[in-house]
């Protein structure tokens, strides 16, 4: 996966861009929120970058998991 056309193609922050590095490392498992981050400070921004890269149609969501598109 190409990061950098990925997030100049999409607008991506950095943020976004480790979420989707976190993803594919895992991939094709699909992971939880909690997976993700179990620092609470953070949870909601993570959640909120997640839901972006899911209406971006990068990742996508199985019930309450994430797993990277290919």
């Amino acid at each position: 996966m190409n990061y950098l056309e990925i997030a100049q193609e999409h607008k991506l922050n950095l943020i976004e861009v480790s979420i989707l590095v976190q993803l594919e490392k895992r991939y094709p498992t699909a992971v939880s929120m909690e997976e993700l981050t179990t620092d609470e400070k953070v949870y909601w921004q993570v959640m909120k970058h997640v839901s972006t890269l899911v209406k971006k149609d990068i990742v996508e969501k199985d019930e309450q998991k994430y797993r990277v598109k290919k």
